[in-house]
This record gives structure tokens, sequence and C-alpha cells, in this order.
């Protein structure tokens, strides 16, 4: 009797199992890591990777990265945004090249359809780089949580009139 109790409490410590996770919910977060490879930069704070799901499995998905925001490539609300927002895709570029290696974790669902949350990484020699440290040591994004008013990258408007 004492070892199937054991046996009752290791299996509620260990957590849920696999089966147990609700992949429909847009709050599960699968922790990872998996292993991808950059396809390709779509902006300063998207990344478009094959990632590698299970033996034999890959798929490409479009990832946001995790806890930043960028200025937008596509729709940016000023000229200044647009300028920084070329930057920022030419910086992630430059550190993540096409068929660069990165490790997902802590991936989610995104509020728009086919992509995605993850905190993204590269390995360097000796650690695992953060791609949204890289890119906010840079002033080339902000921090940012869900839920966040999104960053402006503009300049607020000139005070009116002249005296």
């Amino acid at each position: 009797m004492p070892i199937r109790l054991l046996v009752l409490a290791a299996g509620l410590v260990a957590g849920p199992t696999a089966a147990q996770i609700d992949v429909t919910r847009r709050g599960t977060i699968f922790p990872g890591p998996y292993e991808a490879e950059v396809v390709r930069v779509v902006d300063g704070d998207t990344l478009e990777v094959n990632v590698a799901l299970w033996p034999g499995l890959r798929a490409e998905y479009a990832v946001r990265v995790r806890g930043i925001d960028a200025p937008e490539l596509h729709r940016p609300a000023c000229r200044e945004e647009a300028e920084l927002a070329l930057q920022a895709h030419d910086q992630a570029e430059r550190l993540y090249p096409p068929c660069t290696a990165v490790q997902l974790r802590e991936v989610s669902y995104d509020a728009f359809a086919g992509r995605v949350v993850a905190e993204v990484r590269r390995w360097r020699t000796d650690r695992w780089l953060s791609f949204a440290r890289g890119m906010t040591e840079r002033d080339l994004a902000a921090p940012w949580e869900p839920h966040q008013s999104a960053f402006t990258w503009c300049p607020p408007p000139a005070a009116g009139g002249a005296d």
C-alpha cells in the first residue's frame, strides 16, 4: 500500500502529462525547446522558421518574438517609423540570417492566425543569445507585453501655432 501512495504522489508532483495539455486554449504555453532554422526575417520582431516538431516532421511558421515590439515595416505610421523598421529588419537579418539555427521556447498562439509567439535564441560559441534582448539593447525594439498599448515610434506632433 505505501508504494501505491508513493507512485500516486510522484505522479501528482510531476504535473500534467502531454496528453493532459489543452492544445486548443489560446493561453497554453509549450515550454520547448524546439529546434528550428530561420527561413527569413519578416521584420524586427517576426521570423519565419522551419521547426522540427518531432523526428521526421518539420513545419514552417511565422514566429513573433516574445516580449518586444519593433517598428512596423509593412504599415508604418510615419516616415521615422519606416526608417527605424528598415534598420530593425536589417539588424535582425544580420544577427539571424537564413539557415541560422535557433531555439524556440515558451511557444504559444498569437492573436493573428498562422503565427505563434515564442522566445527566440541562437547559440553563440559560449551561450544562448536572446533575439529580444539583442534588439532592445540596440534600441531597435521596445519591451512589450500582451494587452499593453503598442509602442509609438513616431515623434509627437509639433506644438500648435506660432506666437
